[in-house]
């Protein structure tokens, strides 16, 4: 920890939880004017690589600034512990729409079909019908419910006890083999062997190399000889989630507009890399085919290692349990299997936490009303009538380039 810092490291990380969801919902609207404006044609002619990639995804940027702050002052454990407490924030719009849909369909006595993606069927193809799976991450048991209707016995686990109390509800209703149980996937409490599949879809969200290999060897624990496990990971290509913007409420419009823009994503910068950065409050590990495999490989024997056609925001691994695997970590002379917590937040001189906290914070202000601004061009059906959502005289882009000039020069040199 800085021995610098001197404020509420507790507090502190929360708020810089908090500034990294409100990136993640309000830069997308942002990110094209930052980039084609008129405002901007200077920002990108004979300006260095790392000036260039900092503006062209700022939101990129200014998450891996906040992720080193985050380690500066808090442990990797406390900030698991934070990312945990920030996930049931997330949810709890989630948890409360999974509510109301049971309460109607108790009120109408219906039943519904769940559908399947091609991950799903990716999954079929492998596990028999009738075999025990294990769901880590379960959430309100949508997917599990949909994996138990086609015929698996599915246990799910969560960390949040009311996810696990309306998933339990949906499986007494629609009496489906599927059970929730509140358990943390870092202490897997279940007999050796006693699962026949798991899938887990939040691989590359553990904070330490020390977390992500404790839960590594729970699954392999777990999973019995003839077994296999699904393992999904962030791909960095597609790692911001920015074009899924139905999740956020957007209008279709400008949905659709915003989904044309993803492709230009880390355009200054490697497209597919293992690194880590925050998003939407919480700690990512993006990963490679080639990384995701070595870092699989001490505890499990990898069969398969593909990036998804259909959702190419995600890699997928197929795998098996080794007979033995060590209880040490792995070594290796590339920076992917290191223990990444050693990279800390490198505070230039004359410039605290609290400074470049306040900075992010007014550019956050500014990112929220210009989704404001944006999402009323396109309700208007200004787009309809020929109009680009570019010539809006409204947009306070000098004063949004201004602040993140003075974000850029109190950056530390290595974040």
């Amino acid at each position: 920890m800085d021995k610098r810092y001197t404020g509420d490291g507790k507090n502190t990380l929360k708020r810089i939880l908090d500034l990294s969801w409100r990136i993640s919902v309000y830069a997308p609207p942002m990110k094209p004017f930052i980039r084609f404006s008129k405002h901007a044609d200077t920002l990108y002619k004979g300006k260095t690589n790392s000036y260039k990639h900092f503006f062209w995804d700022f939101d990129d940027a200014l998450q891996r600034v906040l992720l080193g702050m985050a380690r500066t002052i808090a442990t990797p454990s406390e900030i698991a512990e934070a990312c945990i407490e920030r996930w049931k924030i997330n949810l709890e719009k989630f948890y409360q729409r999974r509510k109301r849909q049971l309460e109607e369909l108790r009120k109408n006595g219906e039943v519904p079909q769940f559908r399947y993606t091609p991950r799903n069927e990716f999954i079929f193809s492998r596990v028999e019908p009738g075999s025990r799976l294990l769901y880590v991450g379960c959430g309100t048991g949508t997917e599990c419910l949909g994996l138990a209707q086609r015929g698996y016995e599915v246990i799910g686990i969560d960390t949040d006890e009311q996810l696990i109390e309306i998933a339990n509800e949906w499986a007494e209703y629609l009496k489906l083999p599927f059970q929730a149980v509140c358990m943390d996937a870092d202490n897997i409490g279940f007999s050796p062997g006693s699962f026949d599949g798991f899938l887990l879809e939040f691989y590359g969200f553990q904070s330490s190399l020390v977390q992500a290999l404790a839960l590594q060897r729970g699954l392999a624990s777990v999973l019995n000889d003839n077994g296999k496990g699904f393992i999904s990971a962030p791909r960095k290509k597609y790692a911001s989630l920015w074009y899924r913007m139905p999740n956020l409420g957007y209008p279709e419009s400008m949905f659709h507009w915003l989904t044309s823009q993803c492709r230009l994503d880390h355009y200054f910068s490697q497209m597919d890399a293992c690194e880590e950065k925050l998003a939407f409050g919480l700690y990512i590990r993006s990963h490679t085919v080639d990384s995701l495999s070595r870092e699989l490989g001490g505890v499990f024997d990898v069969q398969e290692c593909m990036y998804e056609k259909y959702d190419p925001r995600y890699l997928i691994s197929v795998v098996k349990r080794k007979g033995r695997f060590s209880d040490s970590s792995p070594t290796s002379e590339n920076d992917d299997t290191e223990d990444w917590t050693k990279q800390e937040y490198l505070q230039r001189e004359g410039v605290s936490i609290e400074d470049v906290l306040y900075e992010i914070h007014a550019i956050c202000d500014l990112l929220e009303l210009q989704k404001e601004r944006v999402e009323r061009f396109f309700l208007n059906g200004d787009v309809s009538g020929g109009k680009s959502p570019l010539s809006m005289v409204d947009t306070d882009l000098p004063r949004f380039i201004e602040l993140l000039e003075h974000t850029y020069g109190m950056r530390p040199f290595r974040s």
